[in-house]
């Protein structure tokens, strides 16, 4: 590499947050180092909710959100969450999983598809391999970061020959390295929350099971049978299973659950024996809920994971960390091509952190309802446990308490308003209004609030059906402008859209925007509405962005 082309920014981890950035910084032509320290890339099946926002991200930079969803599991197959006892067991009842129907389209052009983390990174790797500006490097680890002035200076070791290590210095670093980010602790960031609600192991493993689902498809199925722990996810009816099972640390020995103990968990899970099983991997995990206190340490900022431990009710980790990088990598651009002053940066934190804290809260509460479930199949007396769960395995309708606590967990598996009606509010938004207090995590309305995300319409241009989604360039602000507005000139670097014109919308401008006619909406890279012009004109547009690039000229 000649040095026009030196890596700018290191990101340290190469899991799906950190290739995203990596892509993200791409756009804006921002080369970057991305190494991890595996030598090989993930093959056990973790994260497998990507929302419908992940999927609008990554549509937006060529990555196809189609060719995406076929890679996941049909709704179908995928569309629903059973509370059962066993996996041939009785069943107590079932809910949706997630906004995977056509009315989803009614507010994205993506809904959310199952797609096994393993999956999901290999078309992330594709491209992060083809593209130029990506220095990418599996094998090399980052053993130290340390801020030095207007640089970061990073050691980088060779996994496979720890001899060989060496200094690099880099204008910016990243850490999506993980919930137990070496990196994070190097800078003394706490986290905060509880450290440890749950243990698990993940057991994966390889069986087709569709003999056993074919009359009750879902993706995940909770299990209640007395002496039975634990969830089955399915990747892949034919042939991908987990089964998260508890266990206790401080009392167990990783060790005793040797591949025959855990396939005998999975007889008893599925409530049979089973041919054709094959135990892939044995993984342990603890839940926990954590955020952490700072985002940012000088030029050193966390994302994903190493930013914020998630518990996994509610699919919101992976797709949080994507959210986090397509919020930093306009930003860090921006002040890299000299559009934007440093304070820029410290919006990152700002509009983050909160919405890591609400959907840390959230997935909190889901995996807290689940015991009102156990409590309503098991009753609250130990020795009465077996005889209540006969009852109600016999006539579930003879309980409607079982009813109303299968209702319950609607909010832990439908949290579309969490998914994509995330709002920010900083000085890199101009006069945003109160962000509300969060309501039924199920209910998204779209708006035109400034700090919101602009909505998803299905537009026509050259009398091709489209969503509004794939006109905004994530590469440049974006001025919206209503169909009696002005253009600006001398801003090449703004894409200025005219409702109306440039593509026509069945609705009204001003009863869908709530401005006049003479109105703008100017709106970020990232998708979120930065302000609104009632009038645009030259002294208001360049005062706002004055603002929100944190300009000082």
């Amino acid at each position: 590499m000649n040095n026009e082309s030196m890596p700018r920014v290191l990101i340290v981890g190469a899991g799906p947050v950190g290739q995203m950035a990596a892509l993200l910084l791409s756009q804006h032509g921002i080369p970057s180092l991305l190494v991890d320290k595996r030598t090989t890339r993930l093959t056990a099946p973790k994260a497998h909710a990507v929302n419908a926002r992940t999927l609008e991200i990554c549509d937006s930079i060529g990555i196809s959100a189609s060719q995406l969803r076929e890679l996941g599991s049909a709704a179908n197959e995928g569309g629903m969450v059973r509370f059962v006892g066993t996996l041939t067991g009785p069943e107590f009842g079932s809910l949706p999983y997630e906004r995977q129907d056509v009315g989803a389209l009614e507010s994205t052009p993506f809904p959310l598809s199952n797609i096994p983390q393993p999956l999901f990174e290999q078309v992330l790797a594709r491209h992060v391999t083809e593209d130029p500006n990506i220095d990418y490097r599996l094998g090399t680890a980052c053993t130290s970061l340390i801020n030095q002035g207007a640089q970061v200076a990073a050691k980088l070791l060779d996994s496979r020959d720890k001899s060989r290590s060496h200094l690099q210095l880099f204008d910016y670093a990243i850490a999506a390295d993980g919930a137990g980010s070496s990196i994070r602790d190097s800078l003394d960031i706490e986290m905060e929350g509880p450290e440890a609600l749950a243990h698990y192991l993940m057991i994966h493993f390889s069986a087709d099971l569709r003999a056993l689902t074919e009359n009750r498809r879902g993706v995940l199925y909770f299990l209640f049978e007395p002496g039975v722990n634990g969830t089955f996810i399915a990747y892949d009816h034919s042939k991908t299973w987990v089964l998260m099972h508890p266990w206790q640390p401080g009392s167990e020995k990783l060790k005793d659950y040797t591949q025959a103990r855990c396939a005998a968990l999975i007889d008893k899970a599925a409530g049979q024996s089973l041919n054709g099983v094959t135990v892939e991997n044995i993984s342990p995990w603890t839940m926990t809920a954590q955020v952490a206190k700072a985002y940012r340490k000088e030029r050193i900022f966390l994302a994903g994971d190493s930013a914020h431990r998630i518990p996994p009710a509610g699919g919101l980790g992976l797709n949080s960390g994507i959210g986090d990088v397509q919020n930093l990598s306009w930003k860090l651009a921006a002040v890299l091509n000299g559009l934007a002053g440093e304070r820029l940066l410290d919006t990152y934190e700002v509009e983050r952190q909160p919405i890591a804290r609400i959907n840390n809260e959230q997935s909190l509460n889901n995996a807290i309802k689940l015991f009102d479930l156990i409590v309503a199949l098991h009753g609250d007396d130990p020795e009465k446990t077996g005889e209540r769960y006969a009852a109600i395995s016999k006539s579930p309708d003879d309980f409607p308490e079982l009813a109303e606590a299968v209702k319950a967990q609607k909010p832990h598996f439908d949290s579309f308003d969490l998914q994509i009606g995330y709002r920010y509010n900083s000085l890199a938004i101009v006069d945003p209004p109160p962000i509300p207090d969060v309501g039924d995590v199920s209910d998204y309305q779209p708006s035109w609030d400034a700090g919101a995300h602009f909505p998803h319409r299905w537009v026509t241009q050259d009398g091709e059906t489209r969503s509004l989604h794939s006109l905004i360039s994530p590469r440049t602000f974006t001025l919206l402008r209503g169909p009696k507005s002005a253009e600006l000139s001398g801003h090449s670097k703004v894409q200025q859209l005219l409702f109306g014109v440039d593509f026509e919308d069945g609705d009204d401008w001003e009863i869908l925007t709530g401005l006049p006619a003479s109105g703008a909406l100017l709106i970020r890279p990232d998708g979120h509405i930065a302000t609104r012009f009632k009038t645009v004109n030259e002294e208001d547009f360049s005062s706002a962005i004055r603002q929100i690039l944190a300009r000082g000229d």
